[in-house]
């Protein structure tokens, strides 16, 4: 599993559905991407496309955030998700991932992750013309990936 924002209940309930735990012990690997490839210009259309006016003036009026906040922020992140799966009665372990998040999950497939579940914000503009980085999972993987948005049951398809 791939998230740039802690789990709560609703991705538990998620979770469930697409993975329910069984009596195998399967291990729920969580994995926290510390820089995610973003473009100043298409983050600001998908603020306006989600009519967050206020976050769309954020964006182009705050400088990106550094290396060491943004592998901090990625920890918390980590182990709140951890914290959140160990609640529910997941085996769970994670890692962050620096750099190419599709790299980190490459790596995970060629070590027996049989499917994918990817969790972010909505994207609205890169999802509709598929070039935000899960659409490219979905491309190339080899593996199901579901990429659903934070905070709901929201598949984007």
């Amino acid at each position: 599993m791939v998230t740039e924002a802690t789990l709560g209940p609703t991705e538990i309930e998620n979770i469930n559905i697409v993975a329910p735990r069984d009596e195998d012990g399967d291990e729920v690997r969580v994995l926290v991407p510390t820089a995610l490839p973003k473009h100043l210009w298409l983050e600001f259309l998908d603020q306006l496309a989600l009519l967050d006016f206020e976050e769309a003036l954020h964006v182009v009026s705050h400088a990106e955030k550094g290396p060491a906040t943004l592998e901090s922020d990625a920890r918390e992140i980590l182990e709140g998700s951890l914290t959140v799966l160990s609640d529910a009665g997941f085996d769970a372990r994670g890692r962050v991932a620096q750099g190419d998040p599709l790299a980190a999950m490459r790596e995970e497939v060629a070590n027996g992750i049989d499917q994918v579940l990817i969790i972010t914000e909505p994207h609205p503009v890169e999802d509709t013309l598929n070039i935000h980085w899960s659409n490219e999972a979905e491309r190339t993987l080899g593996v199901p990936v579901l990429h659903l948005y934070w905070g709901t049951g929201h598949v984007d398809d």
